[in-house]
Order: C-alpha cells, then structure tokens, then sequence
C-alpha cells in the first residue's frame, strides 16, 4: 500500500506544472483527477498504517494559517470567493500532508523531484510547439504575438513554474549516481530557458535568473573536464535560445529594468496602492480570503488580481494571517542549516526563486509554492540529531621516574 500511495503522489507532482489545465469532457482537469486518486491512496495507505507522524512547527502554523482563512468567511466582503479560497487552502494542507507521510526517505524526496522536472519539460515542449505553431496567448480576448504559453496557463506563473524547475534539474544532475543519467536531467536547463524567455514573462526571467545561481554556487563539485563542458553548454544554450527566441519577446525581457526604474511595474503599482489602501482600512484581519478583487474594485472600477503574493495576503487576511503566514516560512527555513551543503544550496535557490516570483505574481495559493516549501519539510526532518561535542579526555602522567 506505501508504493501505491507513492506512485499516485509521484504522479500527481508530475502533472502538477500543468495547472491549471483545460477541462476534460465530463471527467474535468487532469491534474484534479491525479490529485483526487493520490489523496485517496495516501489516506487509505494512512489508516493502513494506522498512525500518523508528529506535525513539525511548519504544518502546525500551515493548519493555523488555513483554519484563519476559513474563520474570515464571517466578516468576507466577497464570501463566495472566500469559501473557494478556503477549499483551495485544505486540498494544499492535504498535499503537504501527504508528502510529509509519504515522501519519508531521501530516495522518493528524489524521486518527487524528477517527477516535477519531468512535468515541466513536458510544459516546455508544448510552449514550444505553440511557438512553432503560431499559437500565441489569448489575453481578454487579444491576441498577444509576443508571448507563448502552453496548457492554457497565464504566462507569468508558467515561467515561474518552469524557472523551479532550474535548480531542481542540476541538482538531480549531481545527485545522479549514474554519470549518464546525468545529462538527462541537465537537458532540462536549455529546454526550461527557452520556454522562460518564450512566455517573455519579465518576472519570471528575474525568478530564473535566481534559479540559476544554483550553476556557479555548485561548481566546485564538479571535476574540471565536466565544468568546460557545462560552460560550453551554457553559452551554446543561450545562444540557441535567443536565436531561437523572437526578438519581441527578447525586448519585452529587456525593459525590465527600464520599467521598474519607471516605477511601472507591468502596469501593477496601481494595483498595489489600491491593496494598500485597503489594508489600511482593514488592518488586522483583512476582507476576508480571496477577497482582493473585491476589494480594489471600487477603487481600479474592476476586479483585479494582486500580483503580490504578501500584499494579497495582508489585504486579504490581514496583519494576523501575514504573521501565520511567515511563521510557516521561518519555520520551513530554519532548520536549513542542518541539512548537507548540496541539498542546502538547492533549497536556498529555490526558496529565493519562489520569493523573487512571489514579489509580482500572487503565488500563497499556488499547489507549486506549498509543493516546494512541502517537500522542504520532509526532508529537513531527516536531519541527523545534534550531539553534543565531547571534549577529550585530560590523561595526567604521574611525575616521577620513568618505568623501564
């Protein structure tokens, strides 16, 4: 029953890069139907077992976080919103859940994580072949020739997805004990770039550049032979990528410094100061989850999306489900320490990648944000346990004449 609740956990990660994706006649969206099959096989794998481990701090704050989301049904401005909000919010307390019961050894944490850059590059290739195809995004009804998606997805949070993916290929790149299954995983890096820069997400090109910083951080690892070819492999990816890239996606990646020195931001900082606005007036708990397009509305004279993940959540749930919030965050991240200096490096690009991505996308309720910080759960609770350091033992040599 564990390698089946495995095997549906591990297929559900892999289809997980694709959400939210079109529905299915009659059975709905692939990525439901796993996720559906996974939860069941985890808790029937669950009361098999008939126990349960001890909730670190992180899934403690994570339930207080949620049960706070649901609570603010009572004072919501939109309650529809917030009842849907609230029901998003369980199904991912489910999925961390399931990791930390199921994904209980370094090998099937692994395997998770082949599983995730499995499905992006099965996103990738579709960005792709939209591109090949002159399939471009179908923004409110426009017809955006400079940006390409795959799986009906919003362009931003797809190159954020597939930025994630990133680090967690060269990571299983070194991890890999087998040297030619090695290149399989590093493939991922000129395949996950190409898609980045075809969505000309300029947000998501910040996130991967982060992402990217995992390549020098572990370079050290690396015999000398294996880095000249990695750095051929590099600029020969990034030369393929911008050839390869139309040049109105590339210069819409290039104004990204000129439009944050605008203070434009995409067009967002309106957004944003309406967000604000409200929290001023609703400081302490929010309007109520999933609120936020309600609340900026009469300001913007539209429902708007945040695209700000901590902005979102102070609107919407207020300072005390900031709190909770960050508290499950700093709880994920301060045993970090603990873990080996390869898988301490990959969860520090990731998290820095994720929060880079957060800072213009509304991502706290995205199933890939609480997937990473999930896994990271898992894994830091197999650290080993602190000893004490003994000291040596002072041996006294007796004074007086040597023994023969």
């Amino acid at each position: 029953m564990s390698q089946a609740a495995f095997y549906a956990l591990w297929g559900f990660v892999f289809v997980l890069p694709w959400d939210p994706l079109a529905n299915l006649p009659v059975v709905g969206s692939i990525p439901r139907i796993v996720g559906l099959v996974a939860s069941a096989a985890g808790m029937l794998h669950i009361l098999a077992r008939r126990r349960v481990r001890p909730l670190s701090w992180f899934h403690v704050f994570a339930v207080l976080f949620v049960l706070w989301a649901g609570v603010s049904t009572f004072w919501s401005i939109d309650p529809d919103a917030t009842r849907s909000r609230f029901i998003t919010y369980l199904q991912l307390l489910v999925l961390v859940w399931l990791l930390w019961e199921i994904a209980w050894s370094p090998e099937r944490q692994r395997a998770l994580l082949q599983a995730y850059v499995l499905g992006v590059c099965v996103a990738a290739v579709a960005t792709i072949h939209n591109y090949l195809s002159g399939d471009p995004w179908l923004s409110q009804g426009t017809w955006e020739t400079t940006r390409f998606v795959a799986l009906e997805q919003d362009p931003n949070e797809l190159g954020v997805i597939l930025a994630l993916g990133l680090p967690m290929a060269w990571y299983l790149g070194l991890a890999q004990a087998q040297r030619g299954a090695t290149w399989v995983w590093r493939l991922y890096m000129p395949l996950g770039i190409t898609g980045i820069l075809l969505t000309a997400s300029r947000g998501a090109f910040l996130s991967a550049l982060v992402a990217l910083v995992i390549v020098p951080w572990t370079l050290g690892r690396v015999r000398l032979r294996t880095k000249v070819v990695l750095y051929a492999l590099a600029v020969g990816s990034l030369m393929l990528a911008t050839s390869f890239v139309p040049e109105a996606s590339l210069e819409r990646i290039q104004s990204t410094r000129a439009d944050i020195e605008a203070g434009y931001f995409g067009g967002r900082i309106h957004t944003w100061m309406a967000g604000l606005e409200v929290a001023r007036e609703h400081p302490l708990a929010g309007v109520g989850a999933g609120g936020f397009g309600a609340a900026v509305a009469p300001t913007l004279h539209e429902a708007m999306a945040s695209h700000q993940t901590y902005l979102e959540i102070l609107v919407e749930q207020g300072i005390v489900g900031l709190l909770l919030f960050l508290a499950l965050v700093a709880a994920v991240i301060t045993p970090l320490r603990y873990l080996p200096p390869l898988e301490r490096r990959l969860w520090i690009v990731l998290l820095a990648s994720l929060a880079v991505g957060s800072m213009s996308l509304h991502l706290g309720h995205r199933k890939q944000s609480w997937f990473v910080m999930g896994l990271l759960a898992a894994q830091v609770a197999l650290r080993p346990a602190r000893t004490p350091v003994s000291r040596p033992r002072t041996v006294r040599v007796p004074h007086g004449p040597m023994l023969r």
